[in-house]
């Protein structure tokens, strides 16, 4: 054999040993390091049990367990501790999950576990049996981006198969342990309260900021599949371009969390502004219908809002009633005066469009599908499903418009014949007596370029700002009666606009 050739697997065998090394290393280190710690919660047993980085941790009775309990209602083996590295949200982290294994039972906050597939969350709380209550927490290392310190793996001498040590802390120097050096969680920075309102894809919720006190809406998703990597990306981009969004007319997008449910599901919490004087949908519900100066107000807010959103390429998709928040700065002095054509016992009513940009949370086509249940505010295109473009949002607007000037909407099942969807896909709009009698033909015309089936034709929301609907009235003085206003068997419109809600 030739020098050169034993140069050559000398080098290709050092370099198979470095690899083998390193693995090895890798391995320790995930091994013997601290992932979690559980702290126990019995008064004069005040303590607590490390969680290392090996697959499984078994707790139990026997003393084979790696966590041994002596108390006699802990099962033999009562619950195993397995530790999984999971993606999430492109950062990879190891969760623990927990898999009851008892008779007697494994509970976390308050709840047996049924399912063998939980992940434990910071500030759960553990009870197995009746005599063992614990506090979990993921301890400061437990990052994939902040390596692992060699010095975490047991030195020459030490007890390498002790990977529990008995209690020797109390509690608080637990708890006052900082928590991953990551970004904290959800349920780390907010206090969640009373339940604002649900929908399709996700439910509201009040929250407490932990710190500053403020008091913030939160919307939660139900739990989604966390197997597309490349989706991940794109929805994190997308979402730092939503939170750069900064407009009065615009519910402000404050944070966003994304948070393993299991180890195949996450779960995303949007923190929001939270806006407290209710929906323009209750508005119409109260009014029954709203004037035509409050209903310009109004509209001339909305579409601001919109050209702020149009301007960025971001599309809302879901203009409706239910989608427009309203602050409302009340009358506390008769002499203050009044800033808009509001109701006596209001100064001023600033509306903040939500719910913006939520195909990009929720997927494209589950949104699509999910407008088409209720299609009333939806535009011909999306219904047809053909590609869209901004003027959707101004379709919406236009039904909107709408149903705030009668307090009925321009398509219903109770029109029919034709069908509601065939009506839009018609473009097929009325102005009915008496219910418009004593509306400006020129709003009747800004609708009537709103409600346009071709996209191509319709007004996009810089023309609709330039309508002399918000200016002033010099378009009815040049010019005569634009539509036609038809009788209508009043039977055939709802009531109140509650009445279209039951229907939808």
């Amino acid at each position: 054999m030739t020098s050169s050739l034993k140069r050559q697997l000398s080098g290709e065998t050092r370099d198979s040993d470095e690899k083998r090394l390193q693995v090895a290393v890798d391995v320790g280190e995930n091994e013997y390091s601290s992932v979690a710690v559980l702290v126990s919660l019995i008064p004069g047993k005040e303590g607590k049990y490390i969680v290392k980085g090996k697959p499984t941790t078994k707790i139990g009775r026997s003393r084979a367990c790696d966590i041994a309990l002596a108390e006699p209602d802990i099962s033999t083996l009562h619950c195993e501790l397995c530790v999984l590295t999971v993606t999430i949200d492109g950062y990879q982290r190891r969760l623990v999950n927990i898999v009851d294994r008892s008779r007697n039972g494994t509970f976390v906050n308050g709840n047996r576990l049924v399912k063998r597939d939980y992940i434990l969350r910071n500030g759960d709380r553990v009870v197995l049996g009746r005599s063992c209550s614990f506090l979990f927490k993921y301890l400061a290392d437990n990052e994939e981006e902040h390596p692992i310190s060699a010095s975490s793996v047991p030195t020459q001498g030490e007890n390498n198969s002790d990977q529990f040590k008995k209690p020797t802390l109390s509690s608080q120097d637990v708890v006052r342990r900082p928590l991953s050096a990551q970004r904290p969680t959800f349920l780390d920075r907010f206090i969640v309260g009373k339940e604002l309102g649900s929908g399709h894809y996700a439910i509201v919720k009040e929250a407490t900021d932990k710190d500053s006190g403020d008091i913030v809406a939160v919307k939660i998703f139900h739990p989604q599949r966390n197997d597309d990597q490349k989706k991940t990306k794109q929805f994190r981009e997308e979402t730092k371009i939503l939170m750069s969004i900064q407009h009065r007319n615009i519910v402000k997008l404050i944070d966003r969390f994304v948070e393993p449910v299991s180890k195949a599901q996450i779960q995303t919490y949007l923190v929001l502004e939270k806006v407290s004087d209710g929906e323009l949908f209750d508005r119409i519900v109260r009014k029954t219908k709203l004037r035509q100066e409050e209903t310009n107000a109004i509209f001339t807010q909305i579409l601001n809002g919109l050209r702020y959103l149009h301007a960025k390429n971001i599309i809302h998709r879901d203009i409706k009633p239910e989608n427009i928040l309203l602050s409302i700065r009340k009358r506390q002095h008769t002499e203050e005066q009044q800033r808009g054509p509001w109701d006596d016992d209001e100064i001023d009513i600033t509306i903040k469009i939500a719910d913006f940009g939520l195909a990009k949370f929720i997927g494209e086509m589950q949104f699509t599908n999910t407008l088409c249940g209720t299609p009333s505010y939806v535009a011909p295109e999306v219904l047809k499903k053909t590609g869209y473009t901004s003027k959707v949002d101004l379709w919406s607007a236009g039904v909107l418009l709408y149903v705030c000037l009668c307090g009925f909407p321009p398509f219903s099942e109770q029109l029919s014949p034709p069908s509601m969807k065939e009506q839009i896909l018609q473009g097929k709009v009325a102005f009915y007596s008496p219910y418009w009698d004593n509306v400006d033909d020129s709003c009747l015309h800004l609708i009537s370029n709103l409600l346009v089936v071709n996209p191509a034709f319709r007004y996009d929301v810089q023309q609709t700002m330039n309508h002399p609907w918000f200016s002033d009235n010099s378009y009815l003085a040049r010019s005569p009666a634009l539509m036609s206003r038809q009788a209508i068997d009043e039977s055939r419109i709802p009531k109140t606009y509650s009445e279209l809600s039951s229907l939808q």
